[in-house]
Formats: structure tokens, C-alpha cells, sequence
């Protein structure tokens, strides 16, 4: 539990673009009742908090300069500024990560008159074939670093452009082979695709964490239901999980409240004089 500087990881939000899919005039946009937006939201947050890292929620119009990393889950209508603003935040260095349904409306809720999700084709470097959802009782499954995922709330088809990298691949059905998740440089930083959403949120988390490392910067692994925080100079932890954690805090930590190991259901403050 060492200096964050450089972990720094804002959530672009909007209420309208996020949910633009659940109703629009009081017409369900679901397309699948295994979708749920803030559940989907959530699983990101909870894959960005295992990192360790410091958190921030902000609106388009927000300076994502001030943050190294920028994730926009699910971020469904997408105008042509916003994916511009995006591509100047990677190009000065920023690492971007867009996932499922990302541009797929324009910022008043109608499909582009083009390619499905035009705006962030060329910043994303796929192409996007079409999309897929699936009942519970299929079988469906989506590869990456030897390991399978279950899914079937949602599956954009990528085809990557020349010098994308492909870091998952659907394993089955008529898309078998296709791009699930995608990665690619840009400028000075970087923009990763993640098309699907698994069943457990596993391989979201896992590429998540890979884009921090790709960037060569530190990050925790901390268990789920261990979350930790910072605020007015003090470090605070607690634990949700059903299991005690033990952090490896800095030497020169002093704990002003609670104790190593950090028990289910408590709270562990400290403070390092440390800059």
C-alpha cells in the first residue's frame, strides 16, 4: 500500500448515455432482461477498486486530462465531440477503456447513418460486425490467456484493423474466432475495446488490471470486499470479505485505528508521514 501517483482512474458517467438502453419515452431498450446498468457500471468499479487505485466519477464536459487512466462502461450514445475529446485524451498519453454497447447511438439516441458505433471506430481500430445477446440456457463462451468465461448478457463482434491486438476471442457459435476484446497504441497512450460482458465479471477485471500493467504501473490485488480510500491525509481500509486481510502497509505507517490483520466487518485507518 504504497504512492498512488499515477494510478489515478476516472469514470465517465451519464445518466442518459448509460441508461439510454433501459428506456428511452418509456420504451424498454434492454434488448435482454439479463441486462441491468448498474450492475453492469458496478462491475467495473469494483474491477478498478482491486487495483488499488483512486477512483473519480466525471461528465463529459470534466478535464480527463487529470486522470491517467478513463473508463466509460457502457457509455451507449456517443457524438462525434465526445469521441474526438476522447482520442486527443489518448493521443497526449491517456489510457482509455470503452466496453460493450459503448457508440452504438449518437447523443440523441438514434443509431449513426453508418457503420454500427462510427464515432470510435478509428479510435478504437475494430470494426464492429453487429452485436449478440443470448438466453440463460445457452452455452456460450469467450477465450483469453488460456482460460474460458461464461457469457451471455452481451457480445459486440470486433474485427481488428492492422496493428490492434486482440486480448480475447468468442469460442463459440457463428462468431467463433472473432474479436471479443481488443487493445491498440495511440499517440502517447492507449485505447483498449472490451466488447462482452461475462457472467461473473472475471475477464473484465483481469483486462482491466492488464491495462495498468501494460502501462508499467504498480497496482494492488486486493481480495473482493477489501476496498481502500483516502481521505484528509489518512488511508482507510475495510473489509467485506468473509475472510481477514493482511495489507503490507508502508514502514512508517502509523495505525490510528483498527489492526493487521484486518478482520471481516472492520475498519483499518492509518497514516503515513511519507510523501
Amino acid at each position: 500500500m504504497g504512492d498512488q501517483t499515477g494510478l489515478a482512474v476516472a469514470v465517465e458517467h451519464r445518466g442518459a448515455a448509460l441508461h439510454g438502453f433501459d428506456a428511452i419515452d418509456g420504451v424498454v431498450e434492454a434488448q435482454t432482461t439479463l441486462w441491468n446498468s448498474w450492475s453492469y457500471r458496478n462491475g467495473y468499479t469494483l474491477a478498478i477498486k482491486s487495483t488499488g487505485a483512486p477512483m473519480d466519477f466525471v461528465a463529459e464536459d470534466d478535464d480527463f486530462n487529470r486522470y491517467p487512466f478513463l473508463i466509460a462502461p457502457a457509455y451507449q450514445m456517443v457524438s462525434q465531440q465526445l469521441a474526438d475529446k476522447w482520442r486527443r485524451y489518448v493521443e497526449q498519453g491517456g489510457h482509455l477503456i470503452l466496453t460493450s454497447r459503448t457508440g452504438q447511438k449518437n447523443e440523441l439516441g438514434q443509431f449513426h447513418e453508418g457503420p454500427w458505433y462510427a464515432p470510435i471506430l478509428d479510435l478504437i481500430g475494430d470494426d464492429v460486425d453487429g452485436f449478440d445477446m443470448l438466453p440463460s440456457n445457452a452455452s456460450a463462451k469467450v477465450a483469453a490467456g488460456g482460460k474460458t468465461y461464461e457469457w451471455h448478457r452481451w457480445a459486440d463482434i470486433l474485427t481488428p484493423r492492422p496493428g490492434t491486438q486482440v486480448l480475447a476471442t468468442y469460442a463459440d457459435h457463428y462468431y467463433a474466432g472473432k474479436a471479443a476484446a481488443t487493445t491498440r497504441k495511440l499517440g502517447k497512450g492507449s485505447v483498449t475495446m472490451i466488447g462482452v460482458s461475462t457472467d461473473d465479471g472475471e475477464l473484465e477485471r483481469e483486462i482491466v488490471r492488464s491495462v495498468y500493467q501494460r502501462a508499467d504501473v504498480a497496482i494492488e490485488d486486493l481480495p473482493k470486499g477489501v476496498f481502500i480510500d483516502w481521505r484528509g491525509g489518512f488511508d482507510l481500509m475495510v473489509n467485506y470479505n468473509p475472510q481477514p486481510f493482511a495489507p503490507v502497509l508502508p514502514a512508517s505507517a502509523k495505525i490510528v485505528h483498527g489492526q493487521v490483520p484486518l478482520a471481516p466487518a472492520q475498519t483499518l485507518i492509518w497514516k503515513d508521514p511519507t510523501p
